[in-house]
């Protein structure tokens, strides 16, 4: 072999290596789990439009140790289902419903095939699960809604033992305290602390209760009180995301900035804070990373949304290129990219959808589609499990 067709041997080998790597770490495979059809007995979900409302059902999801929860906000239920898709337990207003005669305890059987239980859900926005505890986010009867300063308070945190059965409620004081304004998030530690986010305005208020209960940190976080830009020319923050650290008492917030003079120039700014609770103070922040969108010949910055930290000192951020793509990113609590990936979402076919990242970086999505609520998953644990800190 002569050196020059040697040379050209190693160019195609080097290129066809690294192409091949750029390929395989690109994509993250989708694993669809099960297909959940519409309807309305116990193990469908009802996503129709009904009570003349303008838009239809919605749900909530929350996946622990195997265990898929999903909730229907029409239908006033929650279905806890295996990966496989059986119905292992119910909870549901049967008011709502028809009762789940199929899953009932029969004559010539000694148990029900599922645990099954009873309550007036109004209309079930957010779920979290931990060992001992169910938490709902729902509304109170309007006579015990509360109206001020053009704030209207309605929701409370429902608390269920692991059976289904009702504790108590969560209102702003702790347990039957007095209502919450709209709940934007409710997220729930490892060691079974709830963390509710609320929102009034632009304004967002973060709750932090106990295990048990007590109210351990309020936070206001109105515009006056985000961090702000160091350099001229960028507008008052808005927070697109607070989320708590699973083993401290620590808040991260995106907070995003926009130029307040338009320049091709100048582009829309992310960072990441952190929130220490107990020192009151923010500790550190770092600029959240950007991916490339394609248009036509024209290349320009996608924005990337927080999805949240997971163990390991790791934080998921992700943004659509609007053409089916979304770009999956992971960065370390410094701020340095550790990998991404892409993930395949054709939007165009689904009605509604909603992720739930997991603490070890499994990611989990319902999507409702035409023929059904399929939900599936991206194995991230395995890719985040390589880059987590000790």
């Amino acid at each position: 072999m002569t050196i020059k067709h040697f040379s050209l041997f190693i160019l195609i080998f080097v290129s066809l290596f690294f192409s091949s790597c750029r390929a395989e770490k690109k994509l993250l495979e989708k694993e669809d789990l099960f297909v959940i059809s519409m309807g309305v007995m116990a193990d469908e979900l009802d996503y129709f439009y009904r009570d003349n409302s303008l838009l239809p059902g919605n749900s909530d999801l929350f996946v622990q140790n195997g265990r898929i929860f999903l909730t229907s906000s029409h239908a006033g239920k929650i279905m806890e289902m295996n990966s496989y898709g059986d119905l292992l337990s119910l909870v549901y207003n049967p008011q709502k419903n028809p009762e789940p005669s199929h899953f009932i305890k029969q004559d010539n059987q000694d148990e029900s095939l599922i645990r099954i239980q009873k309550w007036n859900f109004r209309n079930i926005e957010h779920i979290a699960i931990s060992d001992e505890a169910m938490l709902v986010v729902d509304q109170v009867d309007e006579t015990l809604a509360i109206l001020s300063d053009q704030v209207l308070y309605n929701r409370i945190i429902l608390r269920f033992d692991e059976e289904g059965h009702y504790i108590d409620s969560l209102g702003q004081e702790g347990i039957n305290g007095t209502p919450f304004s709209y709940v934007k998030d409710l997220q729930i530690t490892a060691q079974g602390d709830a963390v509710v986010v609320t929102q009034s305005a632009a304004d967002n208020t973060v709750f932090w209760f106990s295990s048990e209960g007590q109210l351990l940190f309020q936070v206001n976080m109105d515009k006056e009180h985000l961090p702000k830009v160091d350099e001229e020319g960028w507008s008052i923050g808005h927070a697109e995301k607070i989320a708590a650290d699973q083993s401290e008492y620590k808040l991260y917030i995106k907070v995003d900035y926009f130029p307040i003079e338009d320049s091709p120039e100048q582009q829309a700014l992310s960072r990441l804070y952190t929130l220490d609770l107990q020192d009151e103070e923010y500790t550190g922040f770092f600029d959240v990373s950007r991916f490339e969108i394609s248009l036509g010949e024209q290349l320009i910055e996608g924005v990337n949304e927080y999805l949240g930290p997971i163990s390991g000192g790791l934080h998921f951020f992700m943004g659509s290129d609007y053409n089916g793509e979304y770009h999956l990113t992971i960065m370390d609590n410094e701020g340095a990219v550790k990998t991404s990936r892409i993930l395949n979402i054709q939007d165009q076919d689904i009605i509604f959808k909603k992720l739930y990242l997991s603490p070890n970086g499994l990611l989990t999505g319902i999507f409702y589609e035409d023929k059904g609520a399929r939900v599936s998953w991206w194995r991230a644990d395995h890719v985040a499990g390589k880059y987590a800190q000790n």
